[in-house]
C-alpha cells in the first residue's frame, strides 16, 4: 500500500513592522543602485548599451537617407534620326534621350542589343532593357508619337518605378510634350506582383534570421545558466553530438516557421509561388541551419540571456538594413554595398525571390546555395573552435 506523500510546510508571511510597509525611497534607490552596479561590473553589457544605439542609427541613417540609384539597364539605340527637308537640320530624339538618361544617377546604362539585354534581365544582371527603333525620330516628327520597347523585371516594383521615373523625366526634358508609348513586356512569366508578393521572400528570410537566431541562442545559453551543461559533462556525450542534437531540433523549428509564413501568405493573402515548394522548403532548412550554427558561435561569447539577445539583435538589424530587403544594394555607398556580400540574408533573399517570384530552380541558384552551404560549414567550425567545453569531450 502506497504511503501518502507528505505535504510541504507552509510558512506564514512574516509580520513586517509598520515602517517596512510604507513606501521607502531609500529601498527603491537601493534596488536601482544594485542594477547599476551589475551593469558596471558587466563591462560587455555596458559596452553594448552604449554601442548598439550608435550602430543602429548609423546603419539606418545610411540605408534610409538616399533614393534608389544606379539601377542597371541596357539600351539598344538604333534610331537613325531625321533630316528636316527644308532646313536640312538633323534631329535625333533617341540620342538626346540617351544623353539625358546617362546623366541621371538613378540608372546605370550599358550598351547592348535588345536580345542580349533580355538575356541579362532574365539572369538578373540588369533590371530593364530598352530598344529605340531606326525610325523612332522620324515617327515622332511625322505623327507626334513613337514607341519604346522595354523588357523589365517586375518583381521589384520600387526599382521598376525608379527606372520609369528616370525615363519619363528624360522624355519630358527632350520631347517637349510629344507623345511616347511604352511597349512593355514583363520578365519571369509576365506576371504583375503585388506588394505582398514582393515582400514575402524578404520577410521569410528575416524571420528565419531573427527568430531562429534568437531562439537558438537563448536555448543554448540557458544550458549554462540552468547548469544543464554540467550534467551533460557526466554523460557520454561529446560537444559535436550536442551541437548536432540541438541543430536537428531547431531545424524543425525553422521548417515550421517557414511553413507558417508560406501558409499565411499563400492561403490567406494569395501570394504567388512560381517555383518548386520542395526546393523552397529545402532552402529554408539550409538557411535556418546556417543561423543555428551561428547561434552557437554567438552563445560562446554571451555570459547571460541579456547578452545573447543583444548579440542576436546585433546580427539581425544590420542584416535587415544591408541585405537589399529595404533598399537595393546598388543604391548603397560602395563600402556599405561590399559589406552586403558577407551577409547571409543577402543570398537568402536572392534564393527565396528566385524560387517564389521568378520560378527559378537549383540550376539558376546553385551559386547562392553553395554560398549558404559554405557559410553553414564555416559557422559550424567556428562553433567548435570557440567553444569553451571542447576540452571536456
Amino acid at each position: 500500500m502506497n504511503s501518502p506523500v507528505p505535504s510541504l510546510p507552509i510558512f506564514p508571511t512574516p509580520d513586517l513592522p509598520s515602517s517596512h510597509r510604507k513606501f521607502s525611497f531609500n529601498r527603491m534607490f537601493a534596488v536601482s543602485g544594485r542594477i547599476f552596479k551589475q551593469f558596471r561590473r558587466d563591462k560587455r553589457t555596458f559596452a553594448m548599451i552604449i554601442i548598439m544605439p550608435i550602430l543602429f542609427m548609423f546603419v539606418f541613417g545610411i540605408t534610409l537617407s538616399g533614393d534608389i540609384k544606379n539601377v542597371p539597364i541596357s539600351i539598344e539605340m538604333a534610331d537613325e534620326g531625321f533630316i528636316h527637308p527644308s532646313t536640312l537640320e538633323e534631329i535625333n530624339f533617341g540620342e538626346e534621350i540617351y544623353t539625358t538618361l546617362s546623366t541621371d544617377d538613378r540608372v546605370d546604362i550599358s550598351n547592348a542589343s535588345y536580345h542580349e539585354g533580355r538575356r541579362l534581365v532574365d539572369s538578373c544582371e540588369i533590371t530593364a532593357c530598352l530598344y529605340f527603333a531606326p525610325n523612332f525620330t522620324t515617327t515622332m516628327v511625322e505623327t507626334g508619337n513613337a514607341t519604346i520597347l522595354i523588357y523589365i523585371d517586375g518583381t521589384k516594383p520600387q526599382i521598376k518605378g525608379a527606372v520609369y521615373n528616370a525615363i519619363v523625366d528624360a522624355l519630358q526634358a527632350e520631347l517637349e510634350g510629344r507623345g511616347i508609348q511604352f511597349d512593355e513586356e514583363l520578365a519571369f512569366g509576365g506576371m504583375e506582383f503585388s506588394g505582398l508578393d514582393v515582400a514575402i521572400p524578404g520577410v521569410m528570410g528575416y524571420i528565419l534570421t531573427f527568430l531562429i537566431l534568437l531562439l537558438s541562442v537563448l536555448t543554448v545559453i540557458r544550458e549554462d545558466i540552468g547548469k544543464t551543461k554540467l550534467r551533460l559533462y557526466m554523460a557520454p556525450l561529446t560537444f559535436t553530438e550536442r551541437i548536432f542534437g540541438y541543430a536537428i531540433a531547431l531545424s524543425v523549428l525553422a521548417m515550421l516557421e517557414t511553413a507558417f509564413v508560406l501558409g499565411i501568405a499563400i492561403f490567406i493573402f494569395g501570394t504567388v509561388v512560381q517555383g518548386s515548394l520542395a526546393l523552397l522548403f529545402a532552402a529554408g532548412f539550409l538557411y535556418g541551419m546556417s543561423h543555428i550554427f551561428l547561434a552557437f558561435v554567438l552563445s560562446n561569447f554571451a555570459k547571460n540571456e541579456f547578452q545573447s539577445v543583444q548579440l542576436a539583435v546585433l546580427v539581425a538589424i544590420p542584416s535587415l538594413a544591408f541585405s537589399g530587403m529595404m533598399i537595393p544594394t546598388a543604391s548603397l555607398p560602395p563600402i556599405i554595398a561590399s559589406i552586403s556580400k558577407f551577409i547571409p540574408l543577402t543570398y537568402g533573399i536572392t534564393i527565396f525571390e528566385g524560387i517564389m517570384l521568378r520560378g527559378w530552380g537549383f540550376r539558376e541558384l546553385w551559386f547562392e546555395f553553395a554560398l549558404i552551404t559554405g557559410l553553414t560549414v564555416v559557422f559550424f567550425i567556428l562553433a567548435l573552435l570557440s567553444s569553451s567545453d571542447r576540452s571536456k569531450e
